[in-house]
């Protein structure tokens, strides 16, 4: 039971019997998250906060920024929150374990190490090889 209930509520909710059965990532997997994780922790804090955050992603298009629903600090602290999952502490600053956890989650529906790569990629825009050939 205690494997299962990662929050210790004692219950079981279907996120954390799925967490019990995932595998852990690959190394081709790791060192992509890895390497994303190292860009956003701007300051190399072990940590990524809303500061690290505000320079890579940008909320002005965003329609409850456009509508004054949301402040700018509001939608990061939402995105950050989704990194938490159900380990996490919710308090709007991801740790690299939260990171790996949360890729660790989702790469239990990816089924390739290739899929899962060139999302890190698109999403991030972070190449897993950096291309080395003069122009």
């Amino acid at each position: 039971m205690k494997f299962y209930d990662i929050d210790g509520d004692g219950n079981i909710s279907y996120e954390e019997f799925t967490r019990g059965l995932r595998d852990p990532l690959t190394n081709r997997r790791m060192a992509m998250v890895d390497k994303v994780f190292q860009i956003l922790d701007r300051d190399s804090s072990g940590k990524v906060d809303l500061r690290d955050v505000e320079n890579i992603f940008d909320v002005s298009l965003n329609a409850d920024f456009l509508q004054h629903r949301k402040s700018k600090d509001e939608i990061y602290r939402e995105f950050l929150k989704n990194f938490e999952g159900t380990a996490g502490n919710k308090d709007g600053i991801i740790t690299y374990d939260e990171f790996v956890d949360y890729y660790t989650d989702l790469s239990m529906s990816l089924a390739s190490d290739e899929y899962f790569v060139q999302l890190m990629e698109s999403t991030w825009q972070v190449p897993e090889k950096e291309n080395t050939a003069e122009t």
